[in-house]
């Protein structure tokens, strides 16, 4: 399996032979279009393995960079329609999911806890790391994380816009020891159209037709 995270500054690349005993990785700090297709060329050529021998790609499906993930999502379906990959399966995970196993692991962490990664316009991607049943990332606006009473963790790859005023914790988003780890194939969902996540529904401003400035102007 080729595991892609293309959400934070940092690509990272993995390829699994055998979930948590052979996993090889691969990074860049490079921008995802520039440096996402060099990097797992790299990785491949490594581990001898050629894309067509593929029978799995799992993604990062966000939220995170709209350009890294786009990348991903455009290479998985251009090999796909070229048939340079075939016979694969499509998977995909969500960064906050991965957020909340670093979470987990580091020192001490709490039982009752946020993960989340600046939206812009004043709200927040946000999974409770408490359910650990779920992977449901919501919206949710500045105000309302301001005064939510759990501990708050974000990461130090992902851009922030927002001013708040919410006590955040941030971390280093080091996919890699999650993709090592035998539990990692627990994260995955089918998604065989390999689709982002779509956390915000589109929005239209509605427009009320009224006289141009010109047309006021009296005579």
């Amino acid at each position: 399996m080729l595991v892609i995270d293309t959400a934070s500054r940092r690509i990272c690349v993995a390829l699994i032979v055998k979930p948590g005993t052979d996993v090889a990785t691969s990074f860049s700090d490079e921008e995802a279009s520039l440096s996402l297709f060099p990097t797992i060329k790299i990785l491949l050529q490594g581990q001898a393995i050629k894309l067509s021998q593929l029978r799995s790609i799992a993604f990062c499906e966000g939220p995170g960079s709209i350009l890294g993930i786009r990348t991903a999502i455009m290479g998985i379906r251009v090999w796909a329609a070229t048939r340079q990959i075939d016979d694969c399966n499509f998977f995909s995970f969500n960064s906050l999911q991965v957020g909340s196993k670093l979470v987990k692991n580091s020192p001490s962490p709490p039982t009752d806890y946020l993960v989340v990664t600046d939206a812009r316009r004043q709200s927040w991607n946000c999974l409770n790391g408490s359910n650990e049943n779920t992977s449901e990332v919501a919206l949710i606006e500045n105000t309302a994380l301001e005064q939510a009473p759990q501990v708050t963790y974000s990461f130090n790859e992902f851009p922030n816009w927002t001013r708040t005023q919410a006590n955040i914790i941030r971390l280093s988003y080091r996919p890699e020891s999650i993709f090592q780890n035998s539990a990692f194939p627990d994260l995955l969902r089918s998604n065989p159209t390999a689709d982002p996540l779509n956390t915000r529904t589109l929005e239209f401003a509605k427009w009320i037709p009224q006289a141009r400035t010109a047309d006021r102007i009296e005579s």
